[in-house]
């Protein structure tokens, strides 16, 4: 895994463990290839330190949507096209 940054910390129902309490929200670099291409993106999620071992992340749909939208513009930046950003 690589090195992440907690941003918050949100008081959420986990569905990793099934308790109600306080997970973070963290950041990391990620890398995916897109068409050939290696780009690196931030990338968010849920980290539960209630859970076993090997399945501590999770993310939400709305972070899924986030994270496939920042590896994009990674890859339009590494191609000089247009972001999504304004």
């Amino acid at each position: 895994m690589e090195a992440s940054t907690v941003i918050r910390k949100v008081h959420m129902d986990c569905p990793l463990c099934d308790k109600k309490h306080d997970v973070e929200e963290r950041k990391r670099l990620a890398s995916i290839t897109i068409k050939g291409d290696k780009v690196s993106y931030e990338e968010h999620f849920f980290y539960c330190i209630n859970a076993d071992e090997e399945e501590r992340e999770f993310e939400t749909g709305a972070m899924a949507n986030e994270n496939l939208l920042n590896a994009r513009n990674a890859y339009r930046v590494l191609h000089g096209l247009l972001t999504s950003e304004y």
